[in-house]
């Protein structure tokens, strides 16, 4: 399975490419481009991650993002991986799952903290066997990430 996950598209977009489950390419779009861009796709960024796994974008089951974005960027997805499956990755979930699956633990408690993605702004997770269940979420204005910031 081929997963290619789109992060950052409102700050520092990025791509992420999963074969197999091995992470096979992580590239940040700035760094391609020298340049912020912001609400754009990420292409550089994505063809980079297919060329350096060694796959075409027909070959990409899923693609994961974060933020539902407007219509115009799920068309333009559509457009280019029209056979995958696109799924909506809270953010959070997105932020615990980067650290647990990427991680060589069979079992870890996840704790994410920021100053308020999408309302929420930490969340608490037992993560077993490549699963994790939420136990606890905190929502803005508690943020502690707010409050360092």
């Amino acid at each position: 399975m081929i997963v290619l996950g789109i992060g950052g598209i409102l700050g520092h977009g990025a791509a992420a490419l999963v074969k197999d489950g091995e992470l096979a390419a992580a590239i940040e779009q700035s760094k391609v481009v020298r340049r912020a861009t912001r609400g754009e796709l990420p292409m550089e960024a994505i063809s980079g991650c297919l060329t350096l796994a060694g796959v075409s974008a027909a070959d990409v089951d899923t693609v994961a993002i974060v933020r539902p974005l407007s219509p115009n960027f799920h068309l333009q997805l559509r457009s280019v991986f029209p056979a995958s499956r696109v799924v909506l990755v809270e953010h959070q979930t997105a932020h615990a799952a980067s650290a647990y699956l990427a991680s060589p633990f069979e079992e870890a408690t996840v704790l994410t903290l920021d100053r308020g993605g999408d309302i929420r702004c930490g969340s608490l997770w037992e993560a077993v066997d490549n699963r994790m269940v939420l136990r606890k979420e905190l929502f803005y204005p508690d943020s502690l990430g707010d409050l360092y910031g």
